[in-house]
């Protein structure tokens, strides 16, 4: 059990009934739905540096180049991404949607909170994706096309570093007390992969990677989130965007559930989402905003729809008119739109708030317990002051 659960002034007893109280409420805040075989949904684990990835995933031609390294670095939603030279012509979502796929694996191995230790971070963190799976998630017919994008994309992986701060709260040694602190994380994403029949990952119908250990334990403590299994058979040759925005669209869903914010954002966001759509200030001298980025936009965004991932989505202005012909807009007009989406299907949240619930009043029993022992042993040491007080001359 993660000592950062262990509290000083609780006897044995008093820890075993925590432990267990705590269990449960960790096994239920893990649950974000039904996930069968058949589901429309999956679980991944997510956070900072994995949504900066995903936004990144269509940007290879916005990347600053080191002139000596040939690295090429880019600011991705908070996220420094580092791509080395060998493998920046191959950052794409089809490579970040292999990404995904593993990250979907690693949420079934990886440990959670008080089952995290550092063996359990080392069982978990080795991932293995088969050529089969990756065929018949991706709706691919052809095996040596789809070889050659699955031993693509876990090259292109290992070829990646990341960089982030994060604001955590954790708890010093010897205090009981949590306190609020920027950790600066560096790593790879991968540190080890098996290459072999010339130097590629795939071999008899099945590629290996292990996760750094840092990135692995990082993802131990970060929350899970839906995502559309239909996702992976977009074709992100003829939609390149539909990744990026499913992801962020996912996101936001998953974090305004039950908020009068759920099902909603703006174009802004999702052109912030998506890195690869060219961007305004770089393209406005040449004109045609619309075919260079309005008309990708949509397209992409109906992409999601035409896979059965959106319900719908439809376009609002600031006083709440819905607007259709988004041909007729200038950028700054649509990239001030709103935009109100559902996903289809999507699973129940209800047992993650209810989770959620259960911890803060665990919480507050806990802070309770502790004032009244505080309490009780300040009188006791009164009471002991009074009687020394009372026996000397």
């Amino acid at each position: 059990m993660s000592e950062r659960y262990l509290y000083p002034e609780e006897n044995e007893e008093e820890l075993r009934a925590r432990e267990q109280e705590l269990s449960s409420i960790l096994d239920a805040s893990s649950i974000v739905g039904s996930f069968g075989s058949d589901s429309l949904y999956k679980r991944t684990l997510q956070g900072k540096p994995i949504h900066g990835l995903i936004a990144s995933s269509t940007t290879p031609q916005n990347m600053q180049i080191d002139a000596i390294t040939r690295a090429g670095t880019i600011n991705s939603e908070g996220v420094i991404i580092t791509v080395a030279e060998e493998a920046l012509l191959d950052v794409s979502a089809q490579t970040f949607k292999v990404l995904i796929m593993f990250l979907t694996k690693a949420t079934e191995q990886l440990p959670r909170e008080n089952q995290i230790t550092p063996e359990a971070i080392l069982k978990g963190r080795t991932v293995k994706i088969s050529l089969d799976e990756y065929m018949n998630k991706c709706g691919i017919k052809d095996k040596k096309s789809a070889r050659e994008q699955l031993n693509t994309a876990i090259r292109t992986l290992y070829g990646i570093s990341l960089e982030w701060d994060e604001t955590e709260y954790n708890r010093p040694e010897g205090k009981s007390r949590k306190v609020k602190e920027t950790v600066h994380h560096a790593t790879r994403i991968v540190d080890h992969i098996a290459t072999r029949e010339g130097g590629n990952p795939v071999k008899r119908g099945e590629a290996e990677v292990q996760l750094t250990y840092s990135m692995a334990e990082y993802l131990s403590g970060a929350y899970i989130m839906p995502y559309p299994s239909a996702l992976f058979a977009i074709n992100t040759n003829n939609h390149p965007y539909s990744i990026p925005f499913c992801w962020k669209l996912c996101s936001l869903y998953n974090m305004n559930w039950g908020k009068p914010t759920q099902g909603r954002t703006t174009v802004e966001t999702l052109l912030r989402a998506a890195k690869g759509i060219p961007r305004y200030e770089t393209i406005a001298h040449r004109g045609n905003i619309y075919d260079k980025i309005i008309r990708p936009f949509d397209r992409d965004m109906k992409e999601l729809v035409e896979r059965g991932i959106l319900s719908g989505y439809y376009y609002y202005d600031d006083m709440g008119a819905r607007v259709d012909n988004i041909a007729a807009l200038s950028y700054l007009s649509f990239s001030g739109l709103n935009i109100w989406y559902e996903l289809k299907g999507y699973p129940s949240q209800a047992p993650r708030l209810e989770a959620k619930q259960k911890r803060i009043e665990a919480h507050i029993r806990q802070a309770r317990r502790a004032a009244a022992k505080r309490k009780e042993a300040e009188a006791q040491a009164a009471e002991q002051q009074t009687i020394i007080q009372e026996a000397l001359p």
